[in-house]
Parts: structure tokens; C-alpha cells; sequence
């Protein structure tokens, strides 16, 4: 014969329905999205790796608050050495000089400028 069981007083577990999300949570998951691509798309790589990192940066961002300070700093980092990269990179190109008229020695241009 089977027993039966007392049941308990009050449930095990109690289930609520899950909170609103405020104004504040999505915008940072909006934010975390938008940096999420950014880093997929930055690492390079397409396929897999992108979206792994992609998806790690976005948990890191939405899990903990120093971790959205550190992804999206380095994000930011690497954003300003790249463009100081390409800027140096265009100022050492080396252009090629127009011999199509004659050169204009400066000394010439400062007399001309102080006589009128």
C-alpha cells in the first residue's frame, strides 16, 4: 500500500513574474549590443570567434558594472591608437613633388610681401 505524503503548508518555491525592465537596463543592453558588434566585428575575425567574442563582451558589460568600465575603455583605446596609427601612417607617405611649373623659393615670397 502506498503512503500518502502530508502536503506542506506553503509551496517549496515561490513563483513570481519576472520584473519590468527599466529605462536604464535597456539602454545598457542596448549599449552592451552595440559594443557586442563592435568587438566581433573588430577582432578580425568572421564565423565563431567574432561571435564568441561578441557574446562575452556583452555578458561581461551586462553582468558586471567594472567590466563594462573595462570592455568598452578598451574598446576605446584601441579605437584612438588605431586612427593615431592611420594618421601617422598618412603623414609619413611620401608625396610626389609637381614639376610642372617652377618652384617658388620663400625668401622670394617675404620680399615681394614687404614691399607692398
Amino acid at each position: 500500500m502506498k503512503r500518502k505524503l502530508p502536503a506542506p503548508a506553503a509551496p517549496l518555491v515561490t513563483i513570481r513574474p519576472p520584473k519590468k525592465a527599466g529605462l536604464l537596463r535597456k539602454a545598457a543592453r542596448l549599449g552592451a549590443t552595440v559594443v557586442a558588434a563592435r568587438v566581433a566585428a573588430g577582432t578580425g575575425k568572421k564565423g565563431v570567434v567574432g561571435l564568441l567574442a561578441g557574446a562575452g563582451a556583452k555578458r561581461l558589460i551586462m553582468r558586471y558594472p567594472a567590466g563594462a568600465l573595462f570592455v568598452t575603455g578598451a574598446y576605446m583605446a584601441g579605437k584612438l591608437y588605431e586612427a593615431k596609427r592611420e594618421a601617422d601612417r598618412k603623414r609619413a607617405v611620401k608625396t610626389i613633388p609637381d614639376d610642372s611649373a617652377e618652384p617658388i623659393l620663400m625668401d622670394e615670397v617675404r620680399r615681394r610681401r614687404m614691399k607692398n
